[in-house]
Parts: C-alpha cells; sequence; structure tokens
C-alpha cells in the first residue's frame, strides 16, 4: 500500500521570498534569485517522510518573462490548487511588505483587487485549508509602515488566516513561524512529526 503524500504550498509574488522561505523552512539550498522570476516550474522539496513543501513559481507580472510564460505559469498554479487529490495539510502566501502598500494603492486608483488578495481569497475558497500569511522583508519597514500593511490587509474580505511578520534576511520572526508550522504540521499528522 502506498503511503499518502502531504503538501504545504507557498504562494506569492514573484521576489517575495517564497524560495528563501521554503529553504529555510527545510534547510535545502534552492537557489534564490536577486531578480523576480527564478522559480517557473512548481518544484516539491521533501520536509520529512511524505511531507513536501511546494514551491509554486510566482504568479502575476514577472520582468523580462513573456504573457505566454506568465500565463502558463498561472494556469500550473491554479491547476495544482485545484486538484482534490492532492492532500494539502495548509497553504503558506507570503507578501513583500516592504512594497504592498505601493502597489495596493497603485492598483485601487484603477480599481483592481491586489493579486495577494485575489490568490489568498481563490486559496481559501478552492482548498478549504488555512492559510498562514508571512509578512516578508520587515527589515526593509519601519514599524509605522508595517501597522499600516496589516491594516490595509485586514481592510479586506479575506479568510480567517494567521499573520506573521518576519525577514528571511535578518531571520527576525523566523523561529516562531517555523514552530507554527511545526505545530500545525504535528496537529494534523500527529506525534510522529513532532521532531522534524
Amino acid at each position: 500500500m502506498m503511503s499518502s503524500k502531504y503538501l504545504i504550498p507557498i504562494s506569492g509574488r514573484p521576489n517575495a521570498g517564497k524560495t528563501s522561505l521554503l529553504n529555510y523552512l527545510s534547510h535545502s539550498k534552492k537557489p534564490v534569485g536577486k531578480y523576480a522570476g527564478t522559480t517557473l516550474k512548481l518544484t516539491l522539496v521533501p520536509l520529512i517522510k511524505n511531507l513536501y513543501l511546494v514551491d509554486l513559481p510566482g504568479f502575476g507580472r514577472i520582468t523580462k518573462r513573456s504573457k505566454q510564460i506568465e500565463n502558463d505559469i498561472k494556469d500550473e498554479i491554479i491547476t495544482f490548487l485545484e486538484d482534490s487529490s492532492n492532500q494539502l495539510l495548509f497553504t503558506i502566501h507570503i507578501i513583500d511588505i516592504s512594497t504592498f502598500h505601493f502597489m495596493v494603492a497603485s492598483l485601487e486608483k484603477k480599481g483592481i483587487i491586489p493579486l495577494d488578495i485575489e490568490m489568498v481569497q481563490f486559496i481559501a475558497s478552492t482548498t478549504n485549508s488555512p492559510t498562514l500569511l508571512v509578512l516578508n522583508k520587515i527589515d526593509k519597514a519601519n514599524k509605522t509602515l508595517v501597522e499600516q500593511n496589516l491594516n490595509l490587509l485586514q481592510s479586506y474580505d479575506l479568510p480567517e488566516i494567521e499573520f506573521f511578520l518576519l525577514s528571511l534576511k535578518s531571520k527576525d520572526g523566523c523561529r516562531t513561524f517555523r514552530n507554527r508550522v511545526k505545530e500545525l504540521t504535528v496537529k494534523k499528522l500527529g506525534a510522529r512529526y513532532e521532531h522534524w
């Protein structure tokens, strides 16, 4: 009998820090680019036995990439999330908090909902799994900006999610986040996952 494969997808816009977060959680060394669009294909990274992190490509505008590549990435992400055979424990969505408010202000002038908000809503409605929202790059944002971004996020009709403030560069908040990931994993899968 084949054992089950459990998945924890990590989503976010290009250059938000998805691969850096995956590397931190899994102690792996996947290549991280200085520019958006380094991860172009969905990749499974083993965390422990039967448990995998899923590095989803960044969705949205990717510099130096064609519109066709962007559409192919979007289709791949949607297909993965809509596949009911995937056993998702929970999902992680990561936002670059240092640029989020600028992007939102620009889009709101045009009456457009930010892609990050749409993605979190889509994940919640499609997968019915809990979402952990990581606000990354707090080392590039002062306390006032962080609070403005939190207020901005909470002004949207978001599903019930947990927020985590961290910097993958300075590692502020990373241990707390990793402990929560472990806690949720043990809660969902049992005691055999306590020591990963």
